[in-house]
């Protein structure tokens, strides 16, 4: 299974760093070298995912054989820094060239477009690969991209220090998928603009990604006929979740734990997912029920291409309470139908409030999706086509009204793709 990693370039002559004609290479700009890493930086990420091993020198990288092909897409200049159509370029150079895993520690900004329409344009042709990208060093919950795309094709990796505690620098977001060792990293380097080589010990997200690149491209190499979509459950349904997060499934610090790559292993090995996130339940659910002097309120959302961004509330007017809600984040997957009851005394007056993060709604620009609030079986409000937010009430304080006419949910109009752009 070949790798790529894009960032700052390679230290082709480290002597800890594998140097064959399995190691190949692409620059989207104009001056330098993938081969040479005026940073040091990429040569890090690269020492900490393929440095050789029984070597006696140095260090030894996750998948510590020097016969893993390499491509190295330059994304970032020697300076540290890069474009958006420059690491877009690196993605699609890694891409043609064979990669199932990508490395992407670097980050920031706010989302592209056309990266967007890329990952999008991968899934939908069923490319597998996997693009393994750094949280971010911010310490606070924004986002940063490429991370913070909500796509199947791209992990968001936070850092934890040797007792797996989250360092206090790792962003926390609900895009956070997944944690490795990210404090105090020692690792292969270049010095001297790149003209001489030694070894540095760093920390940040972007030492944590290639933690967890490198175990995803070691168990894919032993199990090369699997999807990305197969590799990616068994990272996430094996990881270590610290014991300081107690019964937590998935948190927002280090998603569904640390990186285990012999436990990702041994899933892979017995190709047994029963209980992993994503996975069909082995049991029906119990049927649904009030008391005889209860509604049954139902909320149901059927997502668009991003479900993370979707939020709603419901609340008992008459009483100011809240009666059921979902914040952002709440759902993951993409164009699914969801459903939540609640039971509720008789009667009352209700406000539905939705929102969208993005600020399209949740139909039609990405996605057909629909929101619909049933009583007893009998639908009382819907929608889909809003910006920001919408508010619709029903119900009336005091005595139960007559139960209204059923109302069929609105149908979206048919939706002509986003135009991607440059």
């Amino acid at each position: 299974v070949k790798a790529c990693i894009i960032d700052t370039g390679y230290g082709r002559g480290h002597p800890d760093l594998p140097n064959n004609n399995l190691i190949t290479g692409f620059n989207p700009y104009g001056s330098g070298e993938w081969f040479v890493d005026g940073d040091g930086h990429g040569t890090h990420v690269a020492g900490t995912m393929a440095a050789v091993g029984g070597n006696s020198v140095g260090v030894v990288g996750v998948t510590s054989k020097a016969n893993m092909p390499l491509h190295i897409g330059k994304g970032l200049t020697d300076s540290g820094t890069g474009t958006t159509s420059g690491v877009l370029d690196a993605m699609r150079s890694c891409v043609e060239n064979g990669a199932k895993v990508v490395n992407m520690s670097l980050g920031g900004g706010g989302p592209s477009s056309a990266v967007e329409s890329f990952l999008t344009g991968l899934e939908d042709d069923g490319t597998n690969v996997l693009f393994v990208a750094a949280a971010g060093n911010g310490g606070g919950s924004s986002y940063s991209y490429p991370a913070s795309y909500d796509s199947p094709l791209v992990m968001s990796v936070a850092a934890v220090n040797s007792n797996s505690v989250k360092a206090s620098f790792s962003q926390y977001n609900d895009q956070v998928d997944i944690a490795g060792p990210g404090v105090n990293v020692k690792s292969t380097v270049t010095t001297s603009s790149g003209a001489s080589f030694s070894y540095a010990t760093w920390g940040g997200t972007s030492m944590a990604s290639p933690h967890v690149a490198g175990v995803a491209a070691l168990i894919w190499s032993h199990h090369p006929t699997k999807s990305a979509a197969e590799i990616r459950l068994a990272l996430e349904c094996s990881a270590v979740m610290p014991q300081q997060y107690g019964n937590d499934v998935r948190n927002n610090d280090v998603g569904y734990g640390v990186v285990n790559a012999k436990n990702a292993l041994d899933m892979l090995d017995s190709n047994n997912f029963d209980g992993c996130p994503g996975t069909a339940p082995t049991m029906a659910p119990s049927p649904f029920s009030c008391s005889s002097d209860e509604d049954i309120m139902e909320v149901r959302i059927k997502t668009d291409q991003y479900p993370t961004e979707t939020a709603w509330i419901l609340t008992n007017t008459c009483s100011n309470t809240v009666v059921a809600e979902a914040p952002a984040g709440s759902y993951t997957t993409r164009n699914q139908e969801y459903s939540d009851k609640i039971c509720v005394p008789p009667g009352g007056r209700y406000s539905f409030e939705i929102t969208d993060t993005f600020g399209d709604g949740i139909c039609c620009s990405y996605g057909e999706g629909f929101y619909n609030v049933l009583k007893n079986d009998v639908s009382m409000i819907g929608g889909g086509q809003f910006g920001t937010d919408e508010t619709k009430t029903f119900g009336q304080c005091g005595p139960t009204p007559p139960t209204p006419a059923p109302q069929t949910p609105p149908t979206p109009a048919p939706q002509t793709p986003a135009p991607t752009s440059a």
